[in-house]
């Protein structure tokens, strides 16, 4: 984990911070107090800052993304960390401190990583629609069941149940998408938010990857990126935390690097094979996270199609 050195209270570890998204570095600077460790996971501790934020402390392999901090440990495990320890922030550095030690992160020489992904409003007509369904082959070939492709075999009837509200919810908001108006689009984004199981839930996952895409300069989807804020801003607690966290970056066209891979892949307007291996990356993430929002960026590029045509 780096440094070690003895104190009064205990050992002191520092940690370096290799990378972070550099709108997180530069607010890092405003968050001076005493937050708190929100959850705690194999390779991703959360963090509440002083201020109330939820940000993210990334093993090395975890992978940039928006609010997060890519720490150079190869996973959490052995700090015995907990929900609720304190976390000290100050200027250029966090300490969580444990009942026998403090973990220092210096974010001191960190590599700053940005979050944004290309427009794709040059790209000709025809070129979304070919993309969407080549990337929709590979999910339906290596994407895994039980979120937006549908319930696992022998799925018992709440999983089954769950699939059918994903699959009816999405039906629900593609529709609204199309129609345009903005009571449509909430009931629509209500259809999905919080449905599913797990940390970010699948129906907030297919979310994300319209989201992306309506925040896009030249995007067609003008409705949805503002529906999405309001309907967050309305109902709190109708997801997770973290889920709410990526929602409301992913509403300012700031998403995960896998993602990102994607549609730099597609805004180069390369062959569809290019993006095979973005998209294999990101059907990585999690158990179905990656597949569910492959899901909403394959419908969202669809939509684009249809919209553009149409204006």
């Amino acid at each position: 984990m780096g440094q070690a050195a003895s104190g009064g209270s205990g050992e002191t570890r520092t940690a370096r911070v290799e990378s972070g998204d550099a709108e997180l570095l530069d607010r890092l600077h405003a968050f001076t107090g005493h937050g708190t460790v929100h959850s705690v996971f194999t390779r991703v501790v959360n963090l509440l800052t002083p201020q109330g934020t939820l940000i993210a402390l990334a093993a090395r392999d975890a992978g940039d993304a928006p609010r997060t901090l890519v720490v150079d440990v190869a996973d959490w495990t052995d700090l015995e960390l907990v929900p609720g320890q304190r976390v000290t922030f100050a200027t250029g550095n966090l300490c969580v401190e444990l009942p026998h030690r403090t973990v220092r992160l210096t974010t001191a020489d960190a590599r700053r990583w940005r979050a944004r992904p290309p427009s794709l409003a040059h790209l000709a007509p025809g070129t979304l629609a070919a993309a969407a369904d080549h990337l929709d082959r590979l999910n339906r070939t290596y994407g895994p069941r039980g979120g937006m492709l549908g319930a696992t075999p022998y799925a018992g009837p709440m999983e089954t149940a769950v699939a059918r509200a994903l699959d009816e919810g999405r039906t629900t908001l593609i529709a609204a998408v199309r129609d345009g108006g903005d009571a449509a689009i909430r009931r629509g984004i209500l259809a999905l938010l919080g449905l599913g199981p797990g940390l970010t839930p699948a129906g907030d996952d297919f979310l994300t990857g319209v989201a992306v895409l309506a925040a896009l300069p030249g995007s067609a989807l003008t409705g949805f990126g503002p529906a999405l804020k309001a309907v967050l801003a309305e109902h709190p607690g109708r997801t997770t935390d973290l889920s709410h966290a990526t929602l409301t970056e992913a509403a300012d066209a700031r998403v995960r690097h896998e993602l990102i891979d994607v549609l730099r892949q597609l805004a180069h307007g390369r062959h569809p094979q290019e993006l095979n291996a973005p998209a294999r990356e990101l059907l990585a993430i999690g158990h179905t996270s990656g597949s569910d929002t492959l899901s909403g960026l394959i419908a969202g590029l669809h939509l684009e199609e249809e919209l553009r045509g149409s204006l």
